[in-house]
């Protein structure tokens, strides 16, 4: 059984803009480094840095592909848990404005 901590942890992954840059940087195809660093504007350090998190927690997955490596979504769940966030957020932003 999944403990709240491991929750807790998984979701900590996302409390940073610059992996949050880096997953939707992936959304629609694999990358190389440096085209992620080119869509974010990231340094490359820290997109490296950032993709180990994320390839360790299971989000990302990577290739080898000749002397490129590319990463891409491991699992697309991912990406709609981020859609119904933003769309959560979303509401309660208009919800706000109709108060006023």
């Amino acid at each position: 059984m999944i403990t709240e901590k491991e929750i807790a942890e998984f979701f900590k992954l996302f409390s940073n803009d610059g992996r949050l840059k880096i997953i939707t940087s992936l959304a629609d195809k694999a990358l190389t480094v440096s085209e992620i660093v080119d869509a974010t504007q990231l340094s490359q350090s820290l997109v490296s840095q950032q993709l180990k998190l994320l390839k360790a927690a299971r989000i990302l997955t990577s290739e080898k592909q000749g002397k490129s490596v590319t990463y891409s979504i491991y699992d697309r769940h991912i990406l709609h848990l981020l859609k119904d966030v933003a769309e959560h957020l979303s509401e309660q932003e208009s919800a706000h404005e109709n108060q006023k």
